[in-house]
């Protein structure tokens, strides 16, 4: 059960709110932004904030030791921002130092190279007020390159706020940027671990959701920008750190994972299918269905994961683009999917327990690649990969998604089109 919010500040963390200067309120928010060598974007990171229709925060930029012009840049805004700079000790650690450095009731951590949309603020402070029990909320978000140009992918997806703890062991994906956290929060379950430099942000809201309800605003009011130094283009860094994180919060990886509690289990299989994903997208074919067994054998319900295998299904399209149907090649990317279940469920010493699943795994294959079909317009493709998911496994076309998509395949979408506007004029 998550617990309900007090106003209890826990001794001995170092994080108790600081001194405000006498006579003058607190903030309401603290907006940390750390920065490492992130003058080219740091000021538009800024400038979202000035631009908030909100207006009751502080801006601390933690300069995590820049060796660019990041120190003149911060300069510019002279007193509506409080600059720290520190030796470089990594993201975790700069954030830790604005939020040591914080006087306000909430903190939102905002990323040098990322900018909120003018309601960012007045949306999230809004919902943590209206529903006290909340410990933290985050947004939407919209995917934009390097230069600020919305990508195609948009991240909307939420879940009920007492059930972020079992999808955050699933894998579910938001950014610190989209974050707004109550105070209370670090002062109960720690700072950010900073022997971590990657998937830190994992590590701190498994930590937050365990304790605290978590609520999401399915409306996107970050802009998350791509661009070449995104450590999520790295999956052999990611693996690293996300690894590290599980091992923290769950256990080894020793052992057969049939003897692992289902918590471990469920962890493990996250990292290793996101994984797959990585080498997939880096075309290192071999690597990729290693993980994906790997995470098939943690978590065998994985195989009639819907979720999964869409996103396998365009493992060679980058965050911010993927499902893009203009540039999807889904016979390519089928072949790759199909030929690395069939070649892991070849394997000899494949767990009987997994084994067992084949068709469950292939089926839903086919039912996530009928769906990038159809969506890439490829209406042929698309009836015939949904045809194979049934074959594979009968109840599938019982399932509404299933036969209303087919169906939609047999109208066409021009003849679907004229019915809809008919529809609408009734």
């Amino acid at each position: 059960m998550k617990n309900v919010v007090t106003n209890s500040i826990k001794s001995g963390t170092g994080i108790s709110p600081k001194e405000a200067i006498p006579g003058q309120k607190p903030p309401k928010v603290s907006v940390i932004i750390p920065t490492y060598n992130y003058a080219h974007f740091v000021k538009e990171a800024i400038q979202s904030v000035l631009n908030q229709d909100f207006d009751d925060y502080e801006i601390i930029v933690v300069d995590d030791g820049s060796t660019d012009s990041t120190p003149e840049v911060v300069a510019q805004f002279g007193r509506k921002v409080r600059y720290i700079r520190q030796e470089n000790m990594g993201l975790s650690s700069a954030r830790n130092t604005g939020i040591k450095a914080a006087q306000g009731e909430f903190i939102a951590l905002l990323d040098a190279d990322d900018t909120w949309l003018p309601g960012f603020l007045s949306a999230t402070i809004a919902r943590m007020e209206a529903e006290p029990y909340l410990g933290a909320v985050h947004t939407g978000f919209y995917f934009v390159d390097e230069h600020g140009r919305r990508l195609p992918q948009t991240n909307l997806e939420t879940v009920p706020d007492d059930q972020m703890y079992d999808r955050l062991l699933d894998g579910e994906f938001f950014v610190p940027a989209s974050v707004v956290t109550r105070r209370e929060c670090f002062e109960r379950v720690g700072l950010f671990d900073e022997t971590f430099r990657g998937s830190e942000d994992w590590d701190i809201w498994l930590r937050v959701a365990r304790e605290y309800r978590f609520a999401g605003i399915p409306k996107p009011l970050l802009n998350y920008r791509m661009h070449g130094s995104n450590m999520s283009k790295d999956p052999a860094y990611m693996l690293h750190y996300q690894l590290m994180v599980v091992e923290k919060n769950f256990g080894s990886a020793s052992g057969s994972p049939e003897t692992w509690p289902v918590e471990r289990r469920r962890a493990y299989a996250t990292v290793y299918r996101y994984a797959a994903q990585g080498y997939y997208l880096k075309n290192d074919r071999q690597k990729g269905e290693h993980y994906l067994r790997l995470a098939l054998e943690a978590n065998p319900a994985l195989t009639g994961s819907l979720d999964m295998f869409y996103e396998l299904g365009c493992a060679d399209q980058p965050l911010g683009r993927r499902g893009d149907p203009a540039h999807l090649d889904v016979e390519k990317n089928a072949g790759l999917l199909l030929s690395g279940l069939a070649a892991i469920f070849a394997l000899p010493d494949l767990s009987d327990r997994l084994r067992v699943r084949r068709r469950q795994a292939v089926a839903h294959a086919y039912w996530a690649l009928g769906l990038l079909g159809y969506g890439s317009g490829n209406l042929g493709l698309a009836r015939a990969y949904l045809l194979q998911a049934v074959v594979n496994h009968p109840r599938l076309g019982m399932k509404r998604q299933v036969w209303s998509t087919f169906a939609k395949t047999m109208l066409g979408r021009r003849l679907l089109h004229t019915l809809k506007s008919c529809l609408k004029r009734t």
